[in-house]
């Protein structure tokens, strides 16, 4: 029996069969299956794994309550994606078809990160820490950012 993370996104989107390429060319994920579809051929089951981590995926299946962000017309969830190169990762997905929301740069949190919406309506935070901050040079410095915007907007 294999070991399961605690806590595993389970991504629902339309047209599975593409979205598992698209995360294969632009995270790198691999598929590790079981790949299981109904008798339509729609996938309605199969986990990627990328590094130590792993997403479950399905396709749309509205009579069972399953819509993907598409259908719902947006996402509150966002999904942290840690790596090693940052501007890399988010070439790489805008080139697989993903959209650049916010360009990657150095945030005062110590990470260089930005954010992309991928062809299925998720969104991903593309993060590399550039920092090894305490969490309190963090506080510091998450007020003092907050303190220059409010500044700013007055």
């Amino acid at each position: 029996m294999s070991v399961r993370a605690t806590i595993t996104a389970y991504l629902t989107v339309s047209r599975a069969d593409e979205a598992i390429t698209f995360y294969e060319a632009a995270f790198g994920f691999d598929e590790i299956g079981p790949r299981l579809e109904d008798n339509h051929g729609n996938i309605i089951h199969t986990e990627l794994k990328l590094g130590d981590s792993s997403i479950m995926l399905s396709e749309e299946m509205p009579q069972f309550g399953n819509k993907g962000p598409k259908s719902l017309r947006g996402t509150c969830v966002r999904i942290n994606l840690q790596v090693e190169d940052a501007h890399g990762t988010a070439s790489r997905a805008q080139t697989a078809g993903a959209v650049l929301e916010s360009p990657v740069e150095d945030q005062f949190y110590g990470h260089r990160s930005g954010r992309l919406r991928d062809p299925y309506g998720h969104v991903w935070i593309i993060s590399q820490q550039i920092e090894d901050l305490s969490n309190e040079e963090i506080r510091r410095r998450t007020d003092e950012y907050f303190k220059t915007q409010d500044e700013s907007q007055s």
